[in-house]
């Protein structure tokens, strides 16, 4: 099963704990640092059987507000780099900025050029600067912004990938730089330091303002937190060097001394996987909770022996919905993926037809999932015209859809479509 993971941080994690492809990685990890001293809020929603954290500090908040057990795996990134011996290059020259970034319902106001005169305004020694933006400031095209000031904007890619592309791209832009800067801390100012690269905080704060996110402030900046408070005070610069004190800050938050080795994470990782899915099976067993409960249960199930590649238990799963409920999409589409996992197509492409029928939320995955799977389906028989059909369906519910629009051009070269003819 392909994992778009955010940072690719699922298949640097698999990594780290040298998980073989069949052990499911059933877990939430912490996806960068934060200074506000509460779980984010998409971690503490959830249904996860553990939960990894950075360091011990984020451990103690988490402990406090849930009851889901978690670890300390320190920050993945820093694993990666480790394992890879990955060094500031020699040749390395000029400051890296990373400015404070947007999420989806989070942004990020500063005035920009304004900040961008602050950059062009410090000492020799830190010059050239190049621009390092997050892909949501490239969609919200403020790359733009900073080329018309001059700068060289740079990128280490789309947040959400299928394995290592975002960090090798992110620190093959920190290790060509002697130095790196924000106008906030962020997770770049702990990995640049981590590999010996000093960080300042320059500029005038981001202030965050909320559009969409209802567990967080309206407003807020970093600084109204006392970890924040201390880590921009820390890392005033600009500088030239890392202290003592800023390395070992660094070394707490980054979980670099207390996390547990790949080996302890892949043995927790089992036994929680072990308890989790006997407390399904378990709860099935007593015929306990409504029709519901009973299918989520199920769905979890098939999902965990999808990933573990138990095609007979995924089977086994899928089929019992049907003796609590009439058939839903997303179990069709269950199905479809079994059948299509042993080559069955035209079996495979009745229960995806089924699945693109039934009625579904609107919105959802399952309008458009339907319709890629049909084009995998008919183009594994040669039916690239059928196929193309439905991954243009597909496109119409998710335009911008990576793997539709690979499809696409693949598919349109097969076809012909859009190719001139020879004259």
């Amino acid at each position: 099963m392909i994992w778009y993971s955010i940072y690719g941080l699922y298949e640097i994690i698999r990594e780290y704990a040298n998980c073989t492809s069949t052990l499911p990685l059933l877990c939430r990890y912490e996806h960068g640092w934060d200074p506000i001293p509460k779980p984010n809020p998409y971690d503490a929603r959830t249904d996860q059987p553990l939960m990894l954290v950075w360091s011990r500090r984020r451990l103690n908040i988490w402990n406090e507000k849930s009851s889901i057990p978690a670890a300390i795996v320190g920050a993945p990134f820093v694993h990666y780099r480790k394992s890879r011996k990955i060094e500031k290059d020699t040749a390395s020259r000029g400051t890296v900025a990373f400015p404070a970034h947007t999420t989806r319902q989070i942004d990020s106001v500063f005035d920009i050029d304004k900040y961008c005169e602050q950059l062009r305004n410090l000492p020799s020694e830190f010059q050239p600067v190049t621009i390092c933006l997050h892909s949501n400031d490239l969609e919200r095209k403020k790359d733009e912004l900073y080329k018309k000031n001059g700068f060289n904007v740079v990128s280490a890619g789309p947040a959400w990938v299928l394995g290592f592309e975002f960090v090798q791209k992110f620190y093959d832009i920190l290790r060509s730089h002697k130095y790196a800067t924000s106008n906030q801390v962020g997770s770049y100012s702990f990995y640049a330091v981590e590999m010996g690269i000093p960080f300042f905080i320059f500029g005038d704060p981001a202030v965050l303002k909320n559009t969409g996110e209802p567990l967080m402030p309206s407003e807020f900046r970093y600084e109204d937190y006392q970890i924040g408070a201390y880590a921009t005070a820390m890392f005033q610069g600009p500088t030239q060097v890392i202290s003592e004190e800023q390395k070992k800050f660094v070394e707490d938050e980054l979980g670099v001394h207390d996390c547990l080795s790949g080996t302890e994470l892949r043995e927790l990782l089992i036994e929680s996987n072990k308890r989790l899915i006997e407390a399904y099976q378990e709860f099935l067993k007593t015929e306990q909770g409504g029709v519901e409960d009973k299918i989520s249960t199920c769905g979890k199930l098939v999902e965990y022996y999808q990933l573990s590649g138990e095609t007979d238990k995924q089977l086994e799963y899928i089929l019992k919905t049907f003796e609590y409920d009439t058939p839903k999409a997303n179990f069709c589409c269950h199905l479809g993926l079994y059948f299509q996992s042993i080559k069955k197509y035209e079996q495979a492409i009745f229960w995806y037809k089924l699945a693109a029928q039934l009625e579904k939320p609107a919105g959802s995955r399952l309008m458009w999932l339907p319709h890629i799977q049909l084009c995998v389906c008919y183009d594994r028989m040669g039916k690239h015209e059928l196929a193309y059909e439905h991954n243009e369906i597909a496109r119409k519910y998710s335009p911008k859809n990576n793997q539709i629009l690979h499809n696409k051009r693949y598919l349109e070269r097969v076809l012909g479509i859009g190719v001139p003819e020879k004259e």
